[in-house]
């Protein structure tokens, strides 16, 4: 049986001085790799402001980026887009999701 969430996306931008205070206790389970965070986490329930709120503190309006919230369990995705240093976050049907993009 698959997880009943799965997360995956990517920021980045970020502003150098804020970036270089990050440690692994902020950004866990996210990646830094000195220019992109990404996260890919496949496991159980995570609430989604929490991971949104993780990386707040390290943004800024250079930054760009997403995050996919796939429930697998009830089937939908919440799409999180980062514009101008905030989050603007809305459910997509998992059956189109290609047509958000569009």
């Amino acid at each position: 049986m698959k997880f009943p969430m799965r997360i995956f996306g990517e920021i980045k931008g970020f502003n150098v001085e804020k970036i270089s205070a990050l440690t692994v206790d902020d950004i866990s389970p996210f990646e830094f790799n000195g220019e992109i965070l990404s996260m890919e986490y496949e496991g159980p329930y995570i609430d989604v402001d929490f991971v949104l709120e993780k990386v707040e503190p390290f943004l800024c309006e250079s930054c760009s980026g997403h995050m996919d919230f796939i429930d697998h369990e009830n089937w939908e995705i919440v799409r999180c887009v980062l514009i101008q240093g905030a989050w603007n976050c809305k459910k997509i049907n998992p059956d189109n999701v290609l047509e958000a993009y569009k």
